[in-house]
């Protein structure tokens, strides 16, 4: 073996060394760049999960003899007439209330809104878990 050939092979495990360490912090940058996308992906869908619970609980009504009946429903939607108005207005056009008869003679709200800031405003204006003593349930639409 000559003397130049003896140099190449003493370096060569240095320099495969060299290339499998890069090799291995590429292959580590890339297994912790997995392990980011796993745990927002996670985290997504726990957040979309926890609203839609949050929603289908908002949204369960109480039993049929709960209710109050359809004219005090009526009644208090008149009564309270500026309330709706006001709730309407957090974002014109978009919001609506309508009376609901979820049973025979019995009556609820039903409050369609368009966004999470507008339906953040519209519990504040209703300021309780029922418009008055009448059950109301939101929906985004």
């Amino acid at each position: 073996m000559s003397e130049d050939s003896s140099k190449k092979s003493h370096l060569n495990p240095i320099l495969l060394n060299n290339k499998t360490s890069k090799g291995k912090k590429n292959r580590h940058i890339l297994y912790a760049l997995i392990i980011i996308l796993v745990v927002f992906g996670s985290l997504s869908l726990i957040l979309i999960s926890y609203g839609a619970i949050k929603t289908y609980i908002d949204n369960l009504g109480p039993s049929c003899e709960d209710y109050p009946s359809i004219e005090t429903v009526r009644e208090t939607v008149e009564e309270h007439q500026e309330v709706i108005t006001s709730i309407e207005n957090t974002s014109l056009g978009y919001v609506w209330v309508e009376i609901n008869e979820p049973c025979d003679g019995k009556g609820e709200l039903f409050i369609y809104y368009d966004t999470i800031t507008t339906r953040n405003k519209i519990k504040s204006i209703i300021g309780g878990d029922t418009f008055f003593g009448v059950p109301y349930k939101m929906f985004n639409t």
